[in-house]
């Protein structure tokens, strides 16, 4: 699928530190909003408004799939090791992570993970 239209994908590695971070959030997986795990690259998926994407630009371990960029995206349900579902989208269009937020507990994370959990 291609990155930029619809959304942005930000690349968290490793995918315990994007985990951690949407756990601080609250975002559950009942939620629907659609993350992807790459379990082969050891890297989460996060999908987040098309054009912002860019706020978690510098973090350690992130990278942003924006305008020109393709993303797998699982066919089934679940996926594959390559392509997995952690959190299958459950709205048309579907629910996105807001970007000022998770890089917010990105940036808590790097600085101090025992603190980024209760923030």
């Amino acid at each position: 699928m291609a990155c930029g239209r619809t959304w942005d994908a930000v690349v968290i590695a490793p995918i315990s530190q994007g985990l951690d971070a949407l756990v601080a959030m609250r975002v559950s997986p009942r939620r629907g909003y659609p993350v992807l795990a790459d379990h082969l690259r050891d890297q989460l998926y996060v999908l987040v408004p098309p054009g912002t994407g860019h706020t978690a630009v510098g973090l350690p371990g992130v990278r942003v799939l924006g305008d020109g960029f393709q993303l797998l995206m699982p066919a089934a349900q679940h996926g594959s090791p390559v392509a997995h579902w952690i959190s299958p989208p459950r709205a048309v269009p579907p629910l996105l992570i807001r970007p000022d937020r998770l890089t917010h507990h990105l940036r808590a994370l790097a600085r101090d993970p025992q603190k980024a959990a209760t923030s």
